[in-house]
Formats: C-alpha cells, structure tokens, sequence
C-alpha cells in the first residue's frame, strides 16, 4: 500500500481529538470534583515530596506547592481543560502541544523516583512509560500540524496560504541569485526562481 500524507494527517486529527476529549474529561472532572482538590492532589504531592519525585523537584513543591494545593490542583484541572479544548476545536495546536509537553515533564518529575533509589535504569524508564508516550504524542500533534486540518486552525492556515500564494508564491533564491541582488541592487525580485508545487 503506498504511502499517502491525506492518510496521514487524517490519522492525526483523530489521534488529536480523541485526546482533546480525554483531557476534557480529565480536566472537567479536576475542576468540578472537590475530591481532588482536597484529597487527590495533595496525596500525588505528598508522596512526591517525600521520595517520589527527583531531588530539586521535589524541593520545589515543598516549597511552592504543598501550602496551596487546593488552589494548583484547581490550576491543574484548568490547564488539562485548555489542552483538551485546544486540541477538540484544532485551534492553536503548537502552543496547547508546548504545554501538554511542559506538562507530562512535570508529572515525570514528580514521580521519577517512585521505584525507589538505587535502581536500575530500566526500572525509571519502566514507571514512566505513560508520561514519556504522553510527551511524544504532544510532541508528535505539535510537529505534524494536526491542527491544520478538521479544526478552526485550518481556517486561518488556509487564508495565510492563500494570502501567500495571491502574492506571488513563494519565493526560494539560490546562494548564486542573493549574490547577484547583492551586486546588482536593481534586479527585480519577480525574476528570483520560484518553486512550483
């Protein structure tokens, strides 16, 4: 079967909705659920603080985090629902993926330690599949323009590309072609090499 970049980027935009959809449940239920909030957030805090996550991070919730976990855990709640819109409409895909990212290394931070000190490797890598799979997958929405096609993202990619194209296209000039404007200030930028798709 050949290969075939629709597929593809129809592939993403489902990958990127399911997951939008996911985050909106996960972040929906952080804000409306006091549980968590009282419960739930500072017992992950907890037993970050105390061995589970790497050593400067876990100093830093102490000292940051663990008076005002009620108000983070409503935070957190909030950015998972910003990520989980971002990616449901396609709008801003890039920035909501740069924050899912910062996100998950976070969470891999926070629990990093949690097979204890002095363990193999493999034994770290192992407890931190799920936050590396959920970095590589923002990563890979965020370089594959999954916002670009089914979301409002498209819309403003399509006018930028039709702008551009309205302006005569593209242009691509060869080292030799900057050269010759260079020493010839009068040459007209129409008679650069234009790339045709």
């Amino acid at each position: 079967m050949a290969y075939s970049h629709a597929r593809l980027r129809k592939t993403l935009v489902v990958v990127r909705i399911l997951t939008g959809a996911l985050f909106l449940v996960f972040g929906a239920y952080k804000i409306s659920s006091m549980e968590f909030a009282r419960v739930g957030f500072p017992q992950f805090v907890w037993e970050a603080t105390h061995g589970g996550a790497v050593g400067f991070y876990g100093r830093f919730l102490d000292s940051f985090v663990w008076d005002n976990t009620g108000k983070y855990a409503i935070l957190l709640g909030f950015l998972e629902l910003l990520i989980g819109i971002g990616l449901l409409l396609g709008l801003v895909v890039r920035p909501v993926t740069l924050l899912g990212m910062i996100y998950s290394v976070n969470l891999m931070l926070a629990t990093w330690m949690t097979p204890g000190p002095d363990q193999p490797l493999w034994r770290y890598l192992d407890g931190e599949m799920r936050y590396i799979g959920l970095f590589l997958l923002f990563l890979l929405l965020g370089v594959g323009h999954a916002g670009e096609t089914w979301g409002l993202g498209a819309l403003y990619h399509r006018r930028r590309h039709l702008q551009r194209w309205e302006n005569g296209g593209p242009v691509l000039a060869s080292p030799a072609a900057e050269d010759d404007i260079e020493e010839d200030e009068d040459l007209p930028i129409s008679s650069l090499p234009r790339r045709t798709y």
